[in-house]
Formats: C-alpha cells, structure tokens, sequence
C-alpha cells in the first residue's frame, strides 16, 4: 500500500493532539486521585495511565522494528502486557507515573521524528497479531490517547473531540463492522454532518436486528455510544439537553466491539 503523505500527517497532527488532552486530563488530579476508579472495569485511574505509557513504549518498538527490519513485537503477549501494568501500579509512586506519562509523550515524538519514508512503509505487527503498515502506527496512537482520557473519568466527553478525530472514529467504527461482516443494522441521523443518515448494515441477515436501530445525535455523541462510552449527557435527566449535544436516546442496545 502506498504511503498517503496527508493521511499520515493528519494521524500525527492527531495523535499529538490526543497526547495533549490526555495529559491535560491526567494533570487535573491529584496523586491520590489516580488510585480512584476509572470507567474501565477493574482499572483505577492509575491502571488506565500506566497502559498509556506502556503502550507508547510498545509503539516505539514497532517504530524501531520499522527503521531496522529487526522484529521487535509491542508485547511478548497479551498476559504480559497485563502484568506489566500490574507491575507499575504496585511498584511505582502515583508521581512517578504522572512524571513518566509526560516523558513517555516526548519520547515517542523523537522517535516518529525518525522515521523516513522507508521505514513508514515497513511492514510490523500489532497488538492484534495482524500486519499492519508502519505509516498507521499514528493514528493507533492518537486513538489510545483520546479515547483513554475518557477512560481517567473526570467528565471529559467526544463533545471535546475535534471534527477531525470525531470523524475519523465515525469512519473506523462503521467501516471495521462491515469488513468484519458484524451482525449490525443502524441508521445513523448525524446532525451536524451532511453525509445523514448512514446506514450501516453487516452479518447473515438471521443474525442483525430486522429492523434499523436509529440514533439520532451530533457526531461526536453517536461515536461516544458506539464506543460503547455511553451517551455524553447521559447524566442528565431523559429529557433534558446538555450545554452542547442532545437528550439522551432510550433504550439503545449495547453496540457490538469495533477494535
């Protein structure tokens, strides 16, 4: 696949945004408020901080793996990964881990510094086992940043998101179902996109909903659900409107996975 300049541009113009709203996230607790809870079931804050760390030293030995052609995987496996989070949630101080998060970000741009046109069309493998080009590392990245500053659990939303990052989510998530031949059936009633309604429709027709489920929202609420992060404002009472976004839909089913 030949490497598209722009794209990798905007997904490393992403990806540094994504470093910025999850350290700015981060920087608003306090060392004792890492060990609350996360959104993450089972994960205290500091859990979610300690895997973005981790998972950008993952990448930077996909991005060295890229420059060298000597294989270096993200993880040796997925229960390593594990353990290592375990490993700095036990061991290292919850300042130690603030201080490591803003180093971790530096770290990796030197390294996407590094990269030539070579090496971002090099062939690794990612955390999923499957090859993937160099040149998309970027954008994994920025989607591990934004989606987990969610993750820290103090009130950030999709609504901060730019159009840029809202889009590209909207774009992943509908086109991975249907790749994958995902049992789904939605219409999509995007407000604030000229591109609506969007049906997205995927899997034996035995096993989607017969009928569409409709969502109705701004962008960024409709990526939000089918994140499975819930409805921005879903704080509020049925009826009620946010300072930006809409009510709360009812009874929406749980959407399937997209990574």
């Amino acid at each position: 696949m030949a490497l598209d300049a722009d794209q990798l541009q905007r997904d490393l113009d992403l990806r540094l945004l994504g470093e910025q709203f999850f350290l700015q996230a981060l920087d608003q607790l306090s060392r004792a408020d890492l060990d609350q809870p996360s959104l993450l079931p089972g994960w205290t804050r500091k859990h979610v901080a300690a895997h973005v760390i981790h998972n950008a030293e993952a990448f930077m030995r996909l991005l060295e793996w890229a420059r060298t052609g000597e294989e270096n995987r993200m993880y040796p496996s997925r229960q390593a990964r594990d353990e290592e989070i375990d490993s700095t949630v036990a061991l290292i101080s919850n300042g130690d881990v603030m201080t490591m998060a803003h180093e971790v970000v530096d770290e990796l741009s030197d390294e996407f510094d590094d990269m030539d046109d070579e090496a971002w069309n090099a062939t690794v493998v990612n955390g999923r086992g499957e090859d993937i080009q160099a040149a998309q590392i970027p954008w994994s990245r920025a989607r591990e940043a934004w989606m987990h500053s969610l993750d820290l659990n103090i009130g950030m939303t999709t609504l901060d998101f730019p159009a840029a990052m809202v889009n590209a989510l909207l774009d992943e998530i509908t086109d991975t179902w249907i790749a994958r031949d995902e049992p789904v059936n939605f219409t999509l009633n995007i407000t604030d996109r000229d591109d609506s309604p969007r049906t997205v429709v995927a899997g034996p027709k035995d096993r989607r909903p017969a009928e569409p489920i409709e969502v109705t929202g701004e962008a960024a609420e409709i990526v939000s659900y089918l994140t499975g992060r819930g409805w921005p404002n879903s704080g509020l009472e049925d009826n009620d409107k946010g300072a930006s976004g809409t009510a709360t839909p009812q009874d929406l089913p749980q959407p399937p996975p997209w990574i």
